[in-house]
């Protein structure tokens, strides 16, 4: 999760300071707390504590210091104590700090209980209510975020290179393998703490931050130092990047992170640098709020940004380099971007795999490592993967760089067993990242063509069809679109119909689940009415678990979210590469970013490619089983005129994970849970899985299974 705070620098106090009164030591250390400075902060009220124990104000703090100086053990001891004491108590403090605790220790079944108790004590207008409402569906997804077999190992880069003080921005040599360049804002950075107009602050001001470098040797990181006292100045410097060749470095300077410019050096054999620094002439701009530049071959530029025009938050934008000017940017768009915050890009060599950070719901907390692969026979970004819970954390994790060799991958992070507020880590590779290792044909994901629509393909646009009650499913506006698909169906009698219902939450999911699948039957024989067999129609309803929009804002009822979230998907899937002669593309509901959640977004990724969902049982009439009511993504399937309904439980791109799930449901009561394999939300039979093994080897445990 993100921390609002600066490093926890270690504090030397003078002799005099330990002869404080407990007045000046309370004073003082709620001073130090109120300027964010932590560690200082936590050591004068620890000593007040000691002299004046038992003031819930001051013990708050005491829990509040310890957590962001990475101690959450103690930090629990000190929010459980006042929780025991006094279990009501209204703080709202008490209960997000105990949240973010048990959050950032991955306890995210604990964590839920207490962000609701914030949610509880907040009011109305308080400005952290979003981002706890969004932490709640966090820990409740970060449970199912798989493992990333291709990790080894992740670990801290030791003392050497991080300190009590903030390291960020790693950035490896292009022509030194074992020299790694960053970024580091620590008590021996240039000017001491300043403002954000530049000015000497010893109490409200921060350290800036100086670009610095570390060898690796055979006894480990060498302790880091300081890049030329020409680059690092009393202001904010960072290393971004360096051309492909290794003599350029692209680095950033500013009274603040927001405020500032790209600038330029040159670098010779050893990495020293020239003297001028010119500013870089190109499409990003710091003041306008871009950010995190990476330079791909020289030609090409990525970088995040808040510009007008985004999905929302921070957006990441491509240029290109041509005829010796750049481009405007562009959004690299939805398949990438998010209503949420998308930062720090990185182009593996192949040109195709492009790494970034974001903190959209389905990251475990904060900004999480995510891997999106742009597939050339489409022409289009695949969906973002997470990189895993040894790469991602409940904290931010950013800045993600392979290494020039492919084995390992530099990365910085926030997370609890950091020394400071941000350290730098790095993930070793069981093998060195195919992507990484060759430059493909054509370079880049830019020089690929879009395949050209067959000439006699017919595009089919259905709008947005969105119902109130089972009265409302057949409404004129859903017909004139139900009509549009029919015909669309007619004209390839072998595709199967998927037509899909999702609904807002009136009460328990089994009845919105319920509901939703007996207005999926309205909506078939509506098809088959108009010529489409009842054996090809597929109905699913996924009742509330999917939403395109909040039901709840502000711990209030969001009418327009659950108006939006009552909606109706009609598609042609395939599982064939040959695609069909006509194309069926429908309209998304337009919501706002404020209003925005991702469970849409999250139900299309997963459904893409192969996924599995366990198979509970089949029936003709509602499950009243208040068991399964414990497990997520529960979807119900039926054949249109059968009347036999399909339970489901978990939705999963790893086998082991559904296997797991369907254990689990066995020892509940349902004996007779299977593993259920899907292609593009198509269910295959295991004989239909060999067929397709080769297409997608990720089947082999479903097909062994």
């Amino acid at each position: 999760m993100i921390r609002f705070c600066t490093a926890a620098f270690v504090f030397l106090f003078p002799l005099a300071l330990f002869a404080q009164k407990a007045s000046d030591l309370k004073r003082n250390g709620e001073k130090m707390f109120e300027a964010r400075r932590y560690a200082e902060a936590l050591s004068l009220l620890a000593r007040y504590q000691q002299e004046k124990p038992g003031e819930t104000a001051v013990l708050t703090k005491l829990g509040i210091c310890n957590y962001y100086v990475n101690q959450p053990d103690k930090a629990r001891q000190y929010l459980e104590y006042i929780l025991k004491q006094n279990p009501a108590t209204p703080d709202p403090e008490v209960y997000l700090y105990m949240a973010r605790t048990l959050h950032g220790q991955r306890e995210f079944d604990k964590a839920i209980p207490f962000y609701k108790g914030f949610l509880e004590r907040a009011g109305e207008k308080h400005p952290l209510r979003a981002n706890v409402t969004d932490n709640i569906r966090r820990c409740a997804l970060a449970i199912d975020i798989p493992d990333n077999p291709a990790v080894a190992l992740v670990e801290n880069l030791g003392p050497g290179v991080n300190s009590t003080g903030d390291e960020f921005a790693p950035l490896p040599s292009v022509n030194n393998r074992n020299r790694l360049y960053f970024a580091a804002a620590r008590d021996s950075s240039i000017g001491g703490r300043r403002n954000n107009e530049g000015y000497e602050d010893a109490v409200a001001g921060h350290f800036c931050t100086d670009m610095m470098f570390s060898d690796l040797r055979t006894s480990g990181w060498s302790a880091a130092e300081p890049l030329a006292s020409l680059l690092n100045t009393s202001r904010h410097e960072v290393p971004l990047c360096f051309d492909e060749k290794g003599q350029l470095l692209y680095f950033f300077r500013g009274f603040t992170h927001f405020s500032g410019e790209m600038l330029i050096d040159s670098a010779g054999r050893n990495d020293e640098f020239a003297v001028t620094s010119p500013s870089f002439q190109g499409p990003l701009s710091v003041e306008n709020g871009d950010a995190a530049p990476f330079f791909f071959n020289d030609t090409i530029l990525l970088f995040a940004s808040r510009r007008e025009g985004g999905l929302g938050g921070l957006d990441l934008y491509v240029s290109f380099l041509r005829d010796s000017a750049w481009t405007v940017a562009q959004n690299l768009g939805p398949e990438v971007n998010s209503p949420y915050d998308e930062t720090t890009p990185f182009l593996a060599r192949n040109g195709r795999s492009l790494y970034f950070s974001s903190n959209r719901l389905s990251s475990m907390g904060g900004l999480d490592v995510f891997n999106a692969v742009f597939d050339d026979k489409t022409a289009l970004w695949q969906a973002p993967v997470n990189m895993g819970p040894l790469v991602n954390s409940p904290a931010d994790d950013a800045f993600f760089r392979l290494a020039n060799d492919g084995a390992a991958a530099y990365f910085a992070s926030s997370r609890f067993e950091s020394l400071g507020e941000r350290d730098l880590f790095v993930a070793w590779f069981r093998e060195a990242q195919e992507d990484h290792l060759e430059k493909s044909n054509p370079p880049t994901f830019a020089q690929v063509k879009a395949p050209a629509k067959a000439s006699e393909q017919k595009e089919f646009v259905l709008p947005v069809m969105l119902y109130t009650d089972e009265r409302d499913v057949l409404n004129p506006d859903n017909l004139k679109a139900i009509d549009q698909f029919a015909a669309a169906a007619r004209l390839v009698p072998d595709a199967v119909v998927l037509v899909t219902v999702h609904t807002d939450e009136t009460g328990p999911a089994k009845f919105d689940l319920y509901n939703g699948i007996k207005r999926a039957e309205l909506v078939g024989k509506a098809l088959t009415e108009r010529g489409v067999p009842a054996s090809r129609i597929r109905l699913r309803s996924c009742g509330p678990y999917y939403p395109v929009a909040r039901n709840v804002m502000d711990a209030a009822p969001n009418p327009m979210g659950s108006t939006l979230n009552r909606r109706i998907e009609l598609a042609l899937p395939t599982v064939s590469d040959a695609g069909l002669p006509v194309l069926v593309r429908q309209e998304k509901p337009v919501v706002s970013e404020l209003m925005a959640s991702e469970g849409a977004e999250q139900y299309a990724a997963m459904m893409a490619g192969v996924s599995y969902r366990v198979d509970v049982t089949t029936t003709r009439q509602l499950l009243n089983n208040d068991v399964l009511a414990m497990y997520r993504d529960q979807i119900i399937d039926n054949q249109q005129g059968t009347g036999l309904y399909l339970y489901t439980a978990g939705l999963f791109k790893d086998h082991a994970k559904a296997v797991q799930l369907r254990k689990e449901l066995q020892n509940q009561g349902f004996a007779e849970a299977t593993v259920g394999a899907y292609v593009h939300g198509i269910r295959i039979s295991k004989a239909e899985a060999v067929a397709l093994l080769k297409k997608y080897p990720e089947l082999t445990a479903f097909v062994r299974g």
